[in-house]
């Protein structure tokens, strides 16, 4: 079954990259992130991380209209952990939100 989770972050200011637990892997559980999406918003970016090797890092101006959901094809392991986040290089602060889209089985 397909599922959604969505996360607004606090104000990020410029050179900041905070990271947020979004989703793990768990015992009898068959999770697989197939979609992401975020704001529209120049010079900032995307940040996917598993466990502690980085799998995306997008410039979120390439999210459009046309093209708004990013497919993907993460697979998480039993204890393998999915963090999220953006990194600020725009002058200003900005309030960013993620969704991804992942199917859970078991």
């Amino acid at each position: 079954m397909l599922k959604y989770k969505k996360h607004k972050f606090d104000t990020i200011s410029n050179l900041e990259e905070p990271l947020i637990d979004m989703l793990a892997g768990m015992e009898g559980k068959n999770r697989k992130i197939v979609s992401i999406t975020c704001d529209k918003t120049a010079n900032i970016y995307l940040r996917v991380y598993r466990d502690a090797e980085q799998i995306v890092d997008l410039d979120c101006n390439k999210v459009t209209n046309e093209h708004p959901w990013v497919a993907m094809d993460l697979p998480l392991a039993v204890g393998q952990l999915c963090k999220t986040g953006f990194y600020n290089l725009s002058a200003g602060d900005v309030t960013p939100t993620i969704t991804i889209g992942y199917e859970e089985t078991g």
